[in-house]
């Protein structure tokens, strides 16, 4: 994973919750399309924006999370 590479979410392996103390309006969902915003040794935050460029989430994923595909690098 590189900073800004954009991912596409096709399977959750852990279930994430929204709620009063997350960034966005909702939890990611399989087909979701973000961007990777920090790489950290064993975890990487990923962010999910609408149209309007409003975040929809963002959240801490570690590689066991979820199986990604790069859309872009």
């Amino acid at each position: 994973m590189k900073q800004y590479s954009v991912v596409r979410i096709k399977r959750l392996k852990k279930q994430f919750e929204h709620s009063d103390l997350s960034v966005g309006t909702r939890a990611p969902r399989a087909g979701d399309v973000a961007t990777v915003v920090d790489v950290y040794d064993d975890a990487f935050d990923l962010e999910c924006s609408d149209d309007d460029g409003s975040t929809l989430w963002l959240e801490l994923f570690r590689p066991d999370d979820a199986d990604l595909d790069i859309v872009s690098i």
